[in-house]
């Protein structure tokens, strides 16, 4: 029922509101980094401390305030607790490097909670350097909001992996940038759960074989034939084209694979999933992910996750569509149907002499047991038999388990007459994304 009601409620979720990046000048800022730190401090310290302030909204709020008092009773504070417990999380991450916050060795001179409250004072004027405070002249001005990093997003530009022609035949020639610049197409690429509006990609070409190199596979010419061109897969790929203008790296496409496999979740109901956790809080102008571009991107990962086990860059016709490109994968990387990581294993887990009957057979029809609910098409199990049939299948598996138990004490040998079961084939349906449930009624 809990499920039932969660799946009918609607998923949109509102994006929360945000104040800008800090609009600080360049010269005010190093000025005050040179003013407050060591000169030998470096630029990742710089920047941790920078996203250290922005990525704290609430801290810095919860300190402000306990600096303004506004009522009887209460006492302004200078280093909150708030500020310090932050100061204690920069010297641990800082470690043996905290000597950079200091023009002079810190050891020599402050206690270990001077230390801390040194730091807690640096980083209260760093605040109010960023306009990360939400007084001003003591007045109250607006609670401060979750900081966009929006305006401080990098550009992406998605361009081959390779430094020079990887051709045996030609010379490792370096590769020319090809695309002109009216052409350089703009799409969006998806990292991780992160949707990027504005990223370009870019082809190279070698000048001697005319070997094109792109972000996720190569195109050559087949022989001497300028008609005939073959496409390379290119396994370490960092980014898939899955759409005419969507692009992912591995990280989205490890998801794919892996809720496909884990969860058992069509293309349809993993498009459905991302766009409602993903793409509603930060979609903007971008499409929602397609089931076609979920399906692709399967493909493509899928073709790439077993090419490198086997250690076969897969190489294919160019311009093939998706759907002859499963078939001719599978060909090359099919092993005619065996798994290679599972070739020549067998075990009492998962290895089992042949049955030709089940441990337990009941007397019972299965038809007669199993009926359809007129609302829901699913199986019910009604009457007497629903108990019996429960009773059966936890007998079953137990007996199970005991001779598994079993085969694992005694090491039994698994070569018998008898071809042993490595699978075992169940008759079932493959249920969308509605909740399925089993009535057992009396």
């Amino acid at each position: 029922m809990v499920a039932l009601i969660l799946g009918c409620l609607p998923t949109v979720l509102a994006m929360p509101e945000q104040d800008p990046f800090p609009h600080v000048t360049f010269k005010i800022f190093s000025q005050f980094i040179t003013d407050n730190f060591n000169s030998s401090i470096t630029l990742s310290t710089v920047l941790m401390l920078l996203f250290t302030m922005t990525e704290n909204p609430d801290l810095l709020n919860l300190h402000a305030r306990q600096q303004n008092p506004s009522y009887s009773g209460e006492r302004g504070t200078i280093i909150s607790g708030w500020i310090k417990a932050m100061a204690r999380g920069v010297e641990k991450r800082l470690g043996d490097q905290v000597e950079s916050l200091f023009e002079h060795d810190p050891q020599a001179s402050l206690s270990a909670d001077g230390i801390t409250n040194s730091i807690g004072k640096k980083l209260d004027s760093f605040s109010k350097m960023l306009k990360l405070y939400p007084y001003q002249r003591g007045h109250f001005q607006q609670k401060l909001k979750p900081v966009s990093q929006e305006e401080i997003e990098p550009v992406y530009m998605i361009c081959p992996e390779a430094m020079a022609c990887e051709v045996m035949h030609c010379n490792p020639r370096s590769l020319q940038q090809t695309t002109r610049d009216r052409d350089v197409p703009q799409v969006t690429l998806i990292k991780g759960s992160r949707i990027y509006e504005h990223a370009y990609v870019l082809t190279g070409r070698c000048p001697a074989c005319q070997t094109s190199y792109h972000a996720d596979h190569e195109r050559l010419m087949q022989g001497e034939d300028e008609n005939q061109w073959s496409k390379v897969y290119i396994n370490s790929a960092k980014y898939l084209k899955v759409g005419q203008n969507t692009w992912v790296d591995r990280v989205f496409s490890g998801a794919v694979l892996n809720g496909m496999y884990s969860f058992h979740a069509s293309s349809a109901a993993y498009s459905e999933f991302w766009n409602d956790s993903f793409w509603q809080t930060q979609g903007g102008d971008s499409q929602k992910v397609s089931r076609r571009q979920i399906w692709h991107t399967f493909v493509q990962e899928s073709i790439r996750t077993i090419a490198s086990v086997s250690n076969i860059n897969l190489e294919l016709n160019d311009a093939l569509p998706i759907q002859e490109v499963t078939n001719q994968a599978f060909k090359v990387l099919g092993e005619k149907g065996v798994i290679r990581s599972a070739d020549n294993h067998s075990c009492s887990e998962c290895t089992h002499q042949y049955k030709q009957t089940a441990d337990v057979i009941t007397e019972d029809d299965p038809a007669a047991i199993v009926g359809v609910d007129e609302n829901r098409a699913v199986p019910v199990l009604v009457g007497d038999n629903a108990d019996l049939a429960v009773r059966d299948a936890a007998r079953a598996r137990q007996n199970a388990r005991a001779r598994a138990n079993r085969n694992i004490e005694e090491n039994i040998d698994m070569d018998v007459d008898n071809a042993p079961v490595k699978m075992v084939v169940l008759d079932g349906i493959v249920m969308g994304h509605t909740v399925s449930h089993i009535k057992l009624t009396k």
